[in-house]
């Protein structure tokens, strides 16, 4: 999004204008210094409501997923990185919720065959 790339941008302007106020102040140049005062406290107001629009964007996004798949993220494909040599069968802490599911009710059918 470009919401963070204005943010940074508005913030960088503002620490410049800030250092340039400071340099006026240094050499006695108030009105300049006031000008740029004023000038930074605008861009950081800027790079605030953008952190602001950003954060509300994300908040959306997250939003949306969620209503989407109403509180269940869809199955990842492949569920886990181990998933091309075992065939697509789920065996580690980071596959999805379905495919472990199916992982274990297999497991419990080896097992009950094999006891």
């Amino acid at each position: 999004m470009t919401y963070r790339r204005y943010q940074r941008a508005a913030m960088a302007g503002a620490l410049l204008l800030a250092a340039a106020t400071v340099g006026a102040l240094a050499h006695h140049q108030y009105v300049t210094a006031g000008g740029f005062a004023i000038a930074a406290v605008v861009l950081a107001e800027a790079a605030v409501r953008e952190h602001r629009q950003h954060r509300s964007a994300r908040l959306e996004c997250e939003e949306a997923r969620r209503r989407a798949f109403a509180g269940r993220p869809a199955p990842l494909a492949p569920c886990c990185l181990l998933a091309r040599t075992s065939h697509g069968q789920a065996h580690d802490h980071t596959c999805t919720e379905h495919s472990l599911a199916a992982f274990l009710a297999q497991v419990e059918t080896e097992h009950r065959e094999g006891a």
